[in-house]
């Protein structure tokens, strides 16, 4: 069974639409029923070579980079040590392999996560593995789901496979809350 939702959180060097993407985590899940435990979901998780976000033109903003100097050294690992970068071309062809028949792709916002992704993907001469109108929004669901993001499980906080599973779970709870 093809699951059609997928999770993406991605963790950047700026805000902007074009930003550098250091790390891209995506979990596919089901809308109903029992989300299984984090290590048993089919989970797409790849560290990006900043230099080859660099060669495309990909922004950097000097405060976003201020802003990871004060996160965890767990956090800051992920996103800059050197070991295990992919260029960013070969990240997304396997991303979209990955991504396979799935149809629906979540971000925790309407502006960044898919943006982001989507803006890669034009600058690398490809196509997303969805189209927009399949687009989903975490925000938009909590907050007519009545879901706090700080009710939500801790965890490895800006590691991008684990912010996909905590907005799972935000996910799963909001549509419980929208059932009753």
């Amino acid at each position: 069974m093809t699951l059609q939702d997928v999770m993406l959180d991605i963790e950047t060097l700026s805000t902007q639409s074009d930003a550098c993407i250091l790390t891209i985590g995506a979990i596919k899940f089901p809308r109903k029923g029992e989300l299984p435990p984090l290590e048993n979901c089919d989970t797409f998780y790849r560290r990006i070579s900043k230099e080859s976000c660099d060669a495309l033109g990909l922004h950097t903003e000097q405060s976003t980079v201020e802003w990871w100097m004060k996160q965890s050294e767990d956090a800051k690992y992920e996103v800059f040590t050197e070991h295990d970068r992919v260029p960013i071309e070969n990240v997304l062809i396997e991303f979209s392999e990955w991504f396979g028949n799935s149809r629906f792709v979540w971000g925790h916002g309407s502006v960044f996560d898919v943006t982001i992704l989507n803006n890669a993907y034009r600058v690398n001469g490809m196509q997303p593995p969805w189209v927009f109108w399949d687009v989903r929004d975490t925000r938009t669901l909590y907050d007519i789901g009545k879901v706090y993001v700080n009710s939500l499980p801790k965890g490895n906080a800006h590691h991008a496979v684990h912010d996909c599973y905590r907005q799972i779970v935000g996910v799963h709870r909001a549509l419980r809350n929208l059932e009753k």
